[in-house]
């Protein structure tokens, strides 16, 4: 309770409505008021932009509402008394006969699921020739990461179940591939920069000669889907976001995974990451020495910015932060922001920090107790005295109305409203460069 008493957060019907999101070629249609579907719908499109104009007058039709993602079935008084089934089917012959989509998943808002409409039977007898995916519940109090990877696996078990997924020993040509593949788990588009993590990290992959299939769930395609159970290998970014999903793969597919020893956040990180994922994979050597290659010059271009700093402030040595993020996320910062400058975690407010599936928060506190800062996760953040803070918008924005004089580096969602032409990322080499930049301008302006 504590997250939600402090500060605006998703809960698990977000993190379900996101996760099948991530399928641009989706239609996801909660089942409930227009109440439940606005935030869903704007968050949607800022983040996986679908409508090239602002106009109010595109998509007036009743489930849309003027906004082109997340339809949903406006119900009212009457329909929780006498049910939704006929608004659901009015809905799903709309969409049939004028729109263009992949699959349709239907979602239950937390009071329609109290109805008792049956979701099963209503796309079983209206979606027979159609990719349909229906979620009775939403979760209730559970966290938002929890109902993401509900949502992708519960995508994976109603697609096996109807036949639009085979799994390998009924796939042909299995192995036929030259490169290595593999799938990414842990990246949704509720993470700030996912667009800028999926590149960095399919560059880098590539550049040792391995294949990005599908990312779960970002820019997600039904034939992506398909191959998703022929992977190599399964990497977990964010054990939050994905290694339940991560492990239910394993089970119907026997598709090993990797789990990240927190994101790879730092040039630390990323070398140890890329160097595992080769070294499991058996790929060539040659890209390895690329990627070490390019590391290496990154990291000498990083210290001529930290060393002229250095040399006319003392900075950042000895700088006090603060963090705000899941249990793997605060671990990948507050590692790199301690050993690479030398800055003093002064404050770690954990989100969700019930669900922790990667036993990261052993790590985290091991980590701090070797660096004499068990203090830190003590600490509010709403108190805090540090000069950098690494945080939401929210979180930013209620420290500033303090006038406490630090700067502020969003990390995660909601943002100010800085509009990111270019994909920008916190993750790999170039992700390491953008981080450096943000903390050398935070502390000189």
């Amino acid at each position: 309770m504590n997250d939600y008493l402090k500060n605006i957060t998703p809960d698990s019907f977000s993190g379900i409505v996101f996760g099948l999101e991530g399928i641009p070629k989706a239609i996801v249609l909660i089942n409930g008021p227009t109440g439940c579907k606005f935030y869903h719908s704007a968050t949607s499109d800022n983040q996986n932009t679908k409508q090239l104009e602002l106009d109010p007058l595109n998509y007036p039709e009743k489930w849309y509402f003027g906004q082109p993602r997340v339809p949903c079935t406006y119900l009212d008084k009457r329909d929780y008394v006498y049910g939704s089934k006929n608004k659901i089917i009015e809905a799903l012959t709309f969409f049939k006969k004028n729109m263009e989509f992949d699959i349709i998943c239907i979602v239950n808002s937390p009071g329609a699921s109290l109805i008792g409409d049956d979701l099963k039977g209503i796309a079983e007898e209206f979606c027979e020739n159609i990719p349909c995916v229906f979620i009775q519940t939403p979760g209730y109090s559970k966290t938002v990461c929890e109902g993401f990877e509900y949502s992708l696996i519960q995508l994976f078990t109603q697609l096996l179940e109807r036949g639009w997924i085979k799994k390998k020993a009924e796939k042909e040509n299995h192995g036929s591939h030259l490169k290595k593949v593999v799938n990414l788990l842990g990246i949704s588009i509720i993470h700030k920069h996912f667009e800028g993590d999926i590149q960095e990290l399919k560059r880098l992959l590539n550049m040792c000669g391995i294949q990005v299939n599908a990312v779960l769930s970002c820019d997600l395609t039904l034939e992506s889907l398909k191959e998703a159970g022929n992977a190599d290998l399964n990497i977990v970014i964010n054990p939050e976001y994905g290694l339940n999903i991560a492990a239910y793969l394993k089970q119907e597919f026997g598709t090993p995974y990797y789990l990240c020893e927190g994101m790879p956040v730092g040039f630390k990180a990323v070398e140890g990451f890329i160097k595992d994922i080769c070294r499991f994979l058996e790929t060539d050597h040659e890209g390895m020495e690329q990627f070490l290659e390019e590391s290496e010059k990154a990291r000498a271009r990083a210290y001529i910015f930290l060393s002229r700093l250095n040399s006319l402030t003392g900075l950042p040595k000895g700088v006090p932060f603060a963090v705000e993020g899941n249990w793997s996320e605060c671990y990948s910062y507050v590692t790199f922001l301690v050993e690479y400058f030398g800055m003093v975690a002064e404050s770690i407010s954990i989100l969700n920090a019930s669900y922790d599936p990667g036993n990261m928060q052993l790590k985290l506190r091991e980590f701090l107790k070797l660096h004499s800062m068990e203090a830190s996760l003590e600490n509010n953040i709403l108190e805090t005295n540090s000069e950098l803070v690494f945080a939401s918008a929210n979180t930013i924005a209620k420290l500033k109305l303090t006038e406490l004089r630090f700067s502020g580096i969003e990390i995660s969602l909601p943002t100010m409203g800085y509009v990111d032409v270019i994909p920008k990322t916190h993750i790999g080499i170039k992700g390491a460069l953008l981080l450096i930049e943000q903390v050398i301008n935070g502390m000189m302006f």
